[in-house]
């Protein structure tokens, strides 16, 4: 029984309005409305916390089992990524200055750690893996058409429309990977999972290195995390998939 529950697709309301708590929270933050962040934390914090206190009982064994290992995963990885910034700190002193990027980084490492673990227990990592990137390339789709309105006018003035082309070619470039792979992830995983991976590692030398330019090394890792987070975690969770002969 327990073998066909990773098999759920139907969200329960909880989730439903959880998720859209977090969608609309990180809508209002990227508007600009940063003090409304809370909103993403009721949705992504609150019905945990519900249950822990008794006053929500919508989790069987199997999800409750599922949410508490995925809150250690969220502890091991929130926390090594803590040591790992305080002794990087410690180690370039004034070069890096603290900021609440910092804090931002943290937070989405232990959150999108907990999300990743919680998904593949109750959906599978082929499942996991091809509405992740679906889900994630719609944001990153909904950032380069506001990227692009919002540099229209600057190409108006300049006149630099080839600059306009360049970007919306880089922009659909990046794209492409998240949804062409999203489909192959239920047909070939672990030929999926391994260009996942190489996506992955070219990703971070263009956006960690020179393709970062002169931002803040807080918000390149930021950058980082929350474009190669994705395509590293279904790609590691895809290859893993095909070496078990138990997950057929």
């Amino acid at each position: 029984m327990d073998e066909q529950t990773p098999g759920r697709t139907i969200p329960s309301a909880t989730r439903l309005a959880a998720a859209t708590l977090v969608a609309l929270g990180v809508l209002l933050w990227m508007s600009g409305y940063q003090h409304l962040l809370f909103v993403a934390g009721l949705g992504a914090f609150g019905p945990g916390i519900l249950r822990e206190l008794g006053l929500l009982n919508d989790h069987d064994e199997f999800e409750r089992q599922a949410a508490h290992r995925a809150g250690y995963h969220a502890y091991l990885g929130g926390g090594f990524a803590t040591v790992l910034l305080l002794s990087v700190l410690a180690i370039e002193g004034t070069s890096l200055v603290p900021s609440i990027e910092w804090l931002r980084v943290l937070l989405i490492v232990m959150w999108s750690t907990w999300m990743f673990s919680a998904l593949i227990a109750y959906w599978g990592p082929q499942t996991t893996a091809s509405r992740v990137l679906l889900t994630f390339g719609s944001f990153w789709a909904l950032f380069v058409i506001a990227s692009l309105v919002g540099g229209s006018d600057t190409t108006e003035v300049t006149g630099d429309i080839w600059s306009g082309v360049v970007g919306t070619l880089v922009g659909i470039g990046l794209l492409l990977p998240f949804f062409l792979l999203a489909w192959t992830a239920g047909r070939w995983p672990r030929q999926t999972g391994a260009v996942l991976l190489l996506v992955s590692v070219i990703f971070s030398w263009v956006f960690g290195g020179r393709g970062g330019g002169n931002l803040a090394w807080s918000t390149k890792v930021l950058t980082l995390i929350l474009l190669v987070g994705p395509l590293l975690s279904s790609g590691i969770a895809l290859v893993r998939l095909e070496r078990t002969p138990a997950a057929t």
